[in-house]
């Protein structure tokens, strides 16, 4: 049975917290976590407070290695490639490839041929929102755990940042020394 789920990147980033959402906007799962550091960890609970899901930090750098545990088994490694626009990301055990576009911050999980989920993201007033289609209920953490760490700081691209210019002066004219002015885009 496939669902829409959602997590709100700017709250998980903030908070450290976050509710994992569906279509109906009913309350499905509670991600935790932070990463950046070794041993940093996210995990995903169930609405009872059991872990479901829990994604580790092993290594640091722009291709940094992550191992996933799935009902306290762990389950995969996984390293994420980045190149000039798109996200590589391959998760050896259970054989899940993630292929996305840095830009347009979208992705696709597959397996062998099959589809396994897809993540989209979205900006909703001033808040990132990862809205993500899975195909299996019982793949919903595991993807969740995915659409948080893809959420790698070299992933954010120029688009996103807010940077001044400075102003162009007509032909023949100099500022004097030291005289300039900042516009914003």
């Amino acid at each position: 049975m496939s669902r829409k789920i959602q997590i709100n990147l700017s709250e998980l980033d903030h908070t450290r917290s976050c509710r994992i959402i569906d279509e109906y906007k009913d309350t499905k799962y509670l991600i935790v976590g932070k990463w950046g550091l070794v041993s940093d960890t996210f995990s995903v609970y169930s609405l009872t407070g059991e872990v479901l899901a829990t994604v580790r930090q092993q290594s640091l750098g722009t291709t940094p290695r992550f191992d996933i545990f799935y009902l306290h088994q762990f389950i995969g490694s996984s390293v994420i490639h980045f190149s000039m626009h798109y996200t590589t990301l391959y998760i050896n055990g259970i054989n899940w490839l993630i292929i996305g576009n840095q830009e347009k911050q979208s992705y696709t999980i597959t397996h062998g041929r099959q589809k396994i989920a897809s993540i989209k993201s979205y900006a909703q007033a001033d808040q990132v929102i990862r809205l993500m289609d899975v195909g299996d209920i019982k793949h919903e953490p595991i993807v969740a755990l995915i659409a948080a760490i893809l959420n790698h700081p070299s992933l954010v691209h120029t688009a996103k940042l807010n940077l001044r210019t400075l102003a162009k002066y007509p032909k023949g004219v100099k500022p004097s020394l030291g005289e300039f002015h900042l516009f914003k885009k």
